[in-house]
């Protein structure tokens, strides 16, 4: 084989190291639907962007926090682990790091919120009082 060949090898396994599943907004709609599945949906934005409104069953973990300690989504490690930001740069960084810990059944969302909320899926706000 060519240096140039061994190269390329190299660069494709190394991509795919971190390989996770993209679903579109649509494919997680219909998961949240009529899965009998239970998904783990996992907000990484912040505490005013989760309030202003998220994915209904949604958990917040603000990606600063959870990229300084992962050990505080373990729980979930055998479980499918859907998550989100506003536009994808969290998500994919705490992605990275839940892959790189051994989370092997993590889901990228194409699009993030923004994308959902494009699509008229309904976003649950907090109520205060």
């Amino acid at each position: 084989m060519s240096k140039s060949t061994i190269l390329l090898v190299i660069f494709f396994l190394g991509s795919n190291l971190y390989a996770n599943e993209l679903w579109s907004v649509t494919q997680l709609k219909t998961k949240i639907d009529q899965s009998s599945e239970p998904l783990v949906l996992l907000d990484v934005r912040t505490i005013e962007e989760f309030e202003s409104g998220r994915i209904k069953n949604s958990i917040n973990i603000p990606h600063e926090i959870l990229l300084s300690n992962i050990d505080l989504v373990s729980e979930y490690n055998d479980e499918q682990l859907v998550v989100y930001c506003r536009s994808g740069k969290r998500a994919s960084l705490v992605i990275e790091a839940l892959e790189k810990n051994g989370f092997t059944n993590v889901v990228d969302i194409e699009g993030d919120i923004l994308a959902w909320s494009e699509a008229n899926y309904p976003l649950v706000e907090l109520k205060v009082n």
